[in-house]
C-alpha cells in the first residue's frame, strides 16, 4: 500500500477485516511513520509507538518490513510498547516546526558571518583596513552596498563575495525575526504562566 492517505485508508479496511477495533503499534511516529500515525489517530483507532529493533537483533535475523512488523507486533502485545504517540496537530507541534526552521536560520546565519569575517581578513589591504573596524551590524550593512563590477581582480572578487554573505545574513536575520515572532505567540498561547516568569 502507498504511503499516501488513500494508502492509508486501504490498511484501515484491511485492519477491519480481522475484527471491530484493530490497533496498531507504529515505528518511527516522529518522523517516517508520523503520517500513518495521524491518519490512524484521526479514524479514532488505538496507536502505540514501538522502537526500532535494537542493532543486535538486525545482525541476528536481518532487516526487512516483515520481520519489523512482527517485532512491532509482538511489543504490542507483551505489552513493552505503550506509549502513545503524539497527535501532531496541536501547538507543540507547530512549535516543534517551527524551532527547526529557526535553528536551521541561526546556524546559516553563523556560518555566513564566520565567513564575512574570513573574506575581511584576507581581502585587499585597502577594503579590509576600511572593513575590519566596523561593529557587525554596520559591517554586514557596508558590505551588502558593495559594487563589484566586473569580476577581474581579487578585490572585485572580494567585494562580490562579501555582498553576497551580507545579503544572505540580511534574509538570515528577516527569517529569523518572522520565525521568532511566531514562536512567541505559539508559546504564549501554549504556556503563558511559564513565558510571563521570563
Amino acid at each position: 500500500m502507498d504511503a499516501n492517505r488513500s494508502g492509508y485508508q486501504k490498511l484501515i479496511r484491511w485492519a477491519y477485516g480481522f475484527g471491530s477495533c484493530p490497533g496498531f503499534a507504529v515505528e518511527g511516529t516522529g518522523c517516517y511513520g508520523a503520517g500513518l500515525c495521524r491518519a490512524l489517530q484521526t479514524a479514532g483507532l488505538a496507536v502505540v509507538e514501538v522502537n526500532r529493533p535494537d542493532r543486535s537483533t538486525r545482525r541476528r535475523i536481518g532487516k526487512d518490513d516483515t520481520i519489523d512488523a512482527e517485532a512491532a507486533a509482538r511489543a504490542c502485545i507483551a505489552g513493552t510498547a505503550s506509549v502513545i504517540p503524539k497527535a501532531g496537530d496541536a501547538l507543540v507541534e507547530m512549535i516543534r516546526m517551527l524551532k527547526v526552521a529557526k535553528d536551521s536560520a541561526t546556524a546559516n546565519r553563523t556560518a555566513a558571518l564566520n565567513q564575512l569575517h574570513a573574506i575581511v581578513v584576507t581581502a585587499p589591504a585597502a577594503l579590509r583596513e576600511r572593513l575590519q573596524r566596523l561593529k557587525r551590524k554596520e559591517l554586514v550593512e557596508s558590505c551588502a552596498g558593495l559594487r563589484s563590477g566586473e569580476i577581474t581582480t581579487p578585490l572585485a572578487a572580494a567585494k562580490m563575495t562579501l555582498r553576497t554573505l551580507a545579503r544572505r545574513i540580511q534574509q538570515l536575520d528577516q527569517e529569523l525575526k518572522d520565525t521568532v515572532a511566531q514562536l512567541d505567540q505559539l508559546t504564549m498561547q501554549l504556556c503563558p504562566e511559564l513565558r510571563n516568569t521570563y
